[in-house]
């Protein structure tokens, strides 16, 4: 399917075609035959070949004439219309691209295009002119099914005989009894999407792109066939296409459904037609369903089963997905009802399990119009059931139905809090909003406005990190004196609105304003302000002991939680983490959320879990890991506040991955996302991020202001490494010959890192102070910075001082240890997936007269304790049993092992077992 200049899912079919093209402009033809269902996409395969061979198809303007022609049903009757459709396109084309008597060879034979005519006579004079022609000729003919017949046989006959004259003809349509006359041409046949595919289609087709996970509940009910993925997305609202509104169950109504396949409902008898509707609303239950059709005519579930449905594992989808949205609106109101009501009964004996039982509430809620306050009740309980087994989805379905039923007005605030909550949860922004706002239209208390007002200000954070201060203050001074820990609850959100904007002193203000209801906090609300606390402590220049304020025990430890509110406590726990560079325990928290199941339908605790292990691993160094997690939260994204800071993490990763263009995309994104939303630290990463891009392809005299620009940005905060900039800064003066500039924002740099010292920054620093000395002093100075925190920087951080360190030696004259440090560095990098610094250590080794694979590392570097271990691991000791002799932790033997790696180019104990041997063998 061709969208945006793109084909969609049809590259090696392009490909076939393609080829014949080609082939015409060597004087050689042929034909080709494209078969499949309506909107598979066979008319989107022919418009990119033309396009392609009117752009490509030769290297002189004119060098090939494309004609492109669509077959019409109402000359169908007409002997030779057809024909004479096609060639009067060609004879166009000719008249501009190639000799007039060319094209006045075919206006004489359009003359003799009558009735009376034979196909044979017709077929012998079509070859006769296709003799004369010289140039290139491609002749596409769209739903060619619907030519007469006598076009067909002469179409057919002539061009399997092409194979001398540089003209190919390529034929489109519904296979059928007239595609006969096409046998023996190259044949494509075109399949519905894969699923990959179809979903790369239908996010490319919304704008703004559809997220992926709701492009792939657009599949599940489409299939693969491109019209009806295009038409689906073509109605359906934003708001759900992005994934702030839930999709509905069916497909939108459309014409396109029912000429695509309403044929398969008409003439089935009421039996049949009725077993198709409990299919639909089913659920993809299979259990209820077989059970509901016990006792449908005989041979009626067999016959569902054969040929409409596919299951396994106690679940069943359509063969032609469509088909369920279809058979829905097909039916009456009544007969939906009836369809639930059959299946609520087989779902409620007297031996159905809780589940069975749930499911069957479920469908009892969707026969029923009027309140129900009882049946309310059984669907808060079944949704409260659901969440606690992190069934998000099943929770906020049951929830909005208990909404809908509840009569008493108090029970209703509070359930429209519970499924307001439950769309926070799953990522639907804009309905969590549009439920906070009901109290506006609802009788509501004042605690149950505090709670839709808290609601609302949690969605318009992470919609659009709109910290909504007003609102804030008006419903803490309604409920203040009623209830001080709802009030402490709304100051507390707007605390971390401000805190994942980076404007700390809002942060801690409205931290502050929370704290005077200390008193009265329950043990959430303590367990909420000791998190945020922690939070906006970890980015206001104390990192360490935010860490270790933070709460030790989930939220369901202390009797307020559940599995939710755990998965939200270990994101934020994981993110202190980050910032105090405990890495591994960090990674491990949002590992254990990405990975777990009943977190999947948790959108919202998903993305941020996932937006944090982006920049976590590109804070480690660790850029294919970052990748990763990038892509896999593209998957999840709910877009708003993450989307343009996880653009901007990765502007950088592409960059040092090796692939610019992907590097340039992400900053166009989260410049475009960062003014759309007016988020100044989404603008202020996007810019130091873009330096350091230019940094690493070499674009000096742009990345010097880039990176002054995003200097003044870090200077704002206390800790240099919430945005490292002024490294990159310093090093690009350097290399652009300004010293001057460098050795002021070295000063600068020096003070900021006195205060808040990080592993990081002391690195950073010392990597900064050798690059600004010269001469010996120089190399001095990155002899200590090699070591400096190095068991703590990220792998990364150690390859890019090690570069510099064999560039400054190289250039001083010092080859043989320039190559050793280059070498080292290059190592590093290939660990960290850094394809850039792998090529720049390897100019750099050939500069120095070396190839970048002979480098011999020297045991004679290693200290004496490293000389310890690396000859007990030459001895095949395990690290446990080093740690024995040697009267260390484990712990210890790990990081002298990282130590020697390093200082020696190696990635494996076995390649220190073989230095070891190497070194020691006496005839070596």
């Amino acid at each position: 399917m061709a969208l945006r200049g793109e084909l969609i899912g049809r590259d090696e079919e392009h490909d076939r075609l393609w080829a014949l093209v080609t082939a015409t402009l060597s004087g050689s033809g042929g034909g080709a035959v494209v078969t499949g269902n309506s909107g598979v996409g066979k008319t989107a395969l022919l418009r990119d070949l033309a396009d392609r061979a009117r752009a490509d198809g030769g290297t002189e303007p004119g060098a090939l004439a494309v004609s492109y022609v669509v077959g019409a049903g109402a000359e169908r009757e007409w002997p030779y219309s057809g024909l004479h459709l096609a060639l009067s396109a060609v004879a166009d084309s000719l008249a501009s691209r190639c000799p007039a008597e060319s094209a006045h060879l075919v206006q004489s034979l359009l003359k003799e295009l009558t009735p009376t005519a034979t196909g044979y006579e017709v077929a012998i004079r079509l070859q006769a002119l296709i003799a004369e022609v010289a140039a290139p000729v491609v002749l596409l003919i769209d739903d060619a099914h619907l030519l007469d017949p006598r076009s067909q046989e002469v179409l057919g006959f002539v061009t399997r005989r092409l194979r001398g004259s540089p003209v190919v003809v390529v034929v489109a349509g519904l296979a059928g009894e007239e595609f006969e006359q096409y046998r023996g041409l190259t044949a494509v046949h075109l399949d519905e999407l894969p699923s990959a595919e179809a979903v790369r289609l239908v996010q490319r087709a919304g704008n703004p792109p559809v997220r992926r996970a709701v492009a792939e509940r657009i599949v599940a009910l489409a299939g693969g066939n491109p019209r009806v993925l295009l038409d689906a997305v073509s109605r359906l609202p934003v708001a759900q296409l992005t994934g702030h509104v839930e999709l509905d169950r069916y497909l939108p109504k459309s014409p396109v459904l029912h000429d695509m396949f309403g044929a398969v409902l008409d003439g089935l008898d009421d039996t049949r037609r009725h077993a198709l509707l409990l299919a639909a609303a089913a659920d993809g239950h299979l259990a209820p369903l077989t059970r509901a059709l016990d006792g449908a005519v005989d041979g009626t579930a067999a016959w569902l089963l054969d040929h409409h449905l596919d299951g396994s594992d106690g679940t069943f989808r359509f063969r032609q997905p469509p088909l369920q949205s279809l058979v829905w609106q097909a039916a009456t109101p009544s007969e939906q009802r009836r369809a639930h009501q059959e299946l609520a009964e087989v779902l409620s004996g007297p031996t159905a399990g809780q589940p069975e039982a749930d499911q069957s509430v479920w469908h009892l809620a969707q026969t029923t119009i009027d309140e129900d306050d009882d049946l309310a009740a059984r669907l808060m309980a079944a949704a409260h059931r659901a969440r606690t087994r992190g069934e998000v989805d099943r929770a906020l379905a049951l929830s909005r139905d208990a909404v809908r039923l509840t009569g008493d007005t108090w029970d209703r605030g509070d359930r429209l809090i519970v499924a307001g909550n439950l769309a926070l949860v799953s990522g639907r922004l804009d309905e969590a909003i549009g439920m906070a706002r009901e109290r506006f239209t609802q009788d509501t208390t004042a605690v149950q406005r505090a709670d839709l007002a808290l609601l609302e200000v949690r969605a318009r954070n992470l919609l659009g990190g709109d910290v909504a201060v007003g609102l804030i203050a008006r419903h803490v001074e309604e409920v203040g004196e009623l209830d001080p820990g709802r009030a402490a609850r709304l100051e507390l959100a707007g605390a971390m609105g401000f805190a994942w904007r980076m404007e700390q002193a809002e942060a801690s203000r409205l931290l502050t304003l929370a704290g005077h209801y200390a008193a009265d906090f329950d043990d959430a609300t303590r367990h909420a302000h000791q998190c945020a606390s922690a939070w906006i402590g970890s980015i206001s220049g104390d990192p360490c002991t935010a860490a270790t304020q933070l709460p030790q025990e989930a939220p369901s430890k202390v009797g307020e939680g559940d599995v939710l509110s755990d998965a939200e406590w270990s994101v934020c726990r994981a993110m202190v983490l980050m910032r105090a560079e405990r890495m591994d325990e960090a990674r491990r928290l949002l590992q254990d959320v990405v990975m777990d199941g009943r977190f999947s339908g948790a959108t919202l605790l998903q993305s941020a879990a996932q937006s944090a292990l982006v920049e976590l691993e590109v804070r480690a160094g660790r850029l294919p890991a970052a990748h990763a997690a990038a892509t896999a939260w593209e998957r999840t994204a709910i877009g708003g506040v993450w989307r343009s800071v996880v653009s901007a993490h990765m502007i950088r990763v592409y960059g040092l991955l090796g692939e610019p263009e992907l590097a340039w995309q992400c900053r166009q994104q989260a410049v475009e996302g960062a003014r759309r939303h007016g988020d100044g630290w989404a603008t202020a990463v996007a810019q130091a991020e873009t330096g350091a891009l230019l940094l690493v392809l070499g674009q000096l005299d742009e990345a010097v202001p880039v990176l002054e620009h995003a200097r003044r940005y870090a200077l704002e905060h206390v800790d240099p490494s919430l945005l490292p900039a002024e490294p990159e800064y310093i090093e690009a003066c350097i290399r652009a010959g300004e010293p001057g500039r460098a050795g002021a924002a070295l000063a600068d740099f020096a003070d900021r890192v006195q205060k808040v010292p990080s592993a990081w920054a002391q690195h950073a620093l010392a990597r900064c102070r050798a690059l600004t000395a010269e001469g010996e002093a120089s190399i001095e100075l990155f002899h200590e910075a090699v070591d400096v925190r190095a068991e703590l920087v990220s792998p990364l951080e150690l390859a890019r001082t090690m570069l510099c360190f064999g560039e400054r030696l190289r250039r001083l004259g010092r080859r043989v240890e320039a190559a050793r440090w280059l070498y080292r560095g290059l190592v590093l990098a290939q660990e960290c997936g850094a394809g850039a610094l792998v090529t720049r250590a390897e100019r750099e080794l050939r500069a120095a007269g070396r190839s970048p694979a002979s480098e011999t590392a020297h045991l004679g570097e290693l200290t004496e304790a490293e000389q310890r271990i690396a000859s007990r691991v030459a001895a095949g000791k395990r690290n446990r049993e080093i740690a024995t002799e040697l009267f260390i932790s484990v712990r210890t033997v790990e990081t002298h092992l990282g130590r020697i790696f390093r200082k020696l180019g190696i990635r494996s104990r076995t390649e220190l077992v073989g230095l070891v041997k190497a070194d020691t063998d006496p005839t070596g």
